[in-house]
């Protein structure tokens, strides 16, 4: 037992202990088992109040992301009219559709089916009686028409192809000992040797300069510097824009059906393909004249 001069002031300090504490009930609230309605009222209203602080910052967010995406997006790039394109769109992905030559740029080109027709009918004069060498670059140089930079203008000079001086290098090399003639563009023109050449001569013997047999072909025009040392001008150095961009957005394209044959000529084919039994092939003949043999009795048996 405490000593009688220390009851006092144990009891006041008890007291005063229970008033900061609490009530004894306020103890055991946090225990209590909270009703069914509080269980799912309470998540709820703890998500509403949370979405709603939160909602300024969300919708700032995607403003900004949007806005950055706006500036970040890429002009949309436009096929060149001067080059004969269709300007009214950009360069397309027409891999595994109608274009007939220049597989290389198929992926992203301006080029539709008549250009490539167009591009073919140029090269049938480089392949004809040419090194293996010279056919390739030829086609390579040719093709350059197709490429998607080149489409949209961005390595071209006066509506030409503008191709880096590496490039013309190794196109002149490659066809370097084949046969040439002068062109009919005018001076300084050349062609390949064809059947109705009246002069043809090896081209490193027509000039010394790449410059001047690629400016010569026709169509192109060569750079003076590399692609990449001029800020101002782009030239294109053999590497398709495909390889270097990627795939342009697919061109619509539907096959074309085949035209239906006339009713007659599908019963022929009928016929044809129609396989004939091989003794009956083979005893067709004898047939023929028995079958014709027995109607001529039978007239002749009727008349009688």
């Amino acid at each position: 037992p405490l000593p009688t001069i220390h009851q006092p002031l144990a009891c006041a300090a008890s007291n005063m202990a229970w008033d900061l504490v609490g009530p004894g009930q306020d103890l055991f609230a946090p225990l209590a088992f909270p009703s069914a309605g509080d269980v799912i009222a309470a998540p709820v209203a703890g998500l509403v109040a949370t979405a709603l602080r939160h909602a300024p910052l969300v919708i700032l967010l995607v403003l900004q992301l949007y806005a950055a995406g706006a500036e970040s997006a890429e002009p949309e790039e436009s096929c060149s009219k001067g080059l004969g394109f269709n300007e009214s769109s950009g360069p397309k992905d027409r891999s595994n559709q109608d274009l007939q030559f220049c597989t290389e740029h198929h992926k992203r080109t301006c080029c539709e089916r008549n250009h490539t027709r167009q591009v073919l009918s140029s090269y049938a004069a480089f392949s004809h009686e040419r090194s293996g060498r010279c056919a390739q670059m030829s086609r390579l140089a040719l093709c350059s028409s197709c490429d998607g930079d080149v489409g949209i203008g961005m390595k071209v000079r006066d509506n030409m192809v503008l191709l880096c001086p590496s490039f013309c290098k190794k196109w002149f090399t490659a066809c370097a000992d084949d046969f040439f003639a002068p062109g009919s563009s005018g001076q300084g023109s050349v062609a390949p040797c064809g059947p109705g050449a009246l002069a043809c001569s090896p081209l490193s013997e027509i000039t010394e300069d790449p410059a001047v047999f690629c400016s010569g072909v026709g169509g192109f025009v060569v750079a003076e510097a590399e692609d990449g040392d001029d800020e101002d001008e782009s030239c294109y150095d053999g590497v398709p824009a495909a390889r270097m961009k990627g795939k342009g957005p697919r061109a619509h394209w539907e096959r074309p059906r085949p035209k239906e044959k006339p009713w007659w000529r599908q019963i022929l084919d009928r016929i044809e393909r129609t396989r004939v039994p091989y003794w009956l092939e083979a005893n067709a003949p004898g047939i023929i004249i028995a079958t014709s043999a027995a109607v001529i009795a039978w007239f002749l048996f009727r008349g009688d």
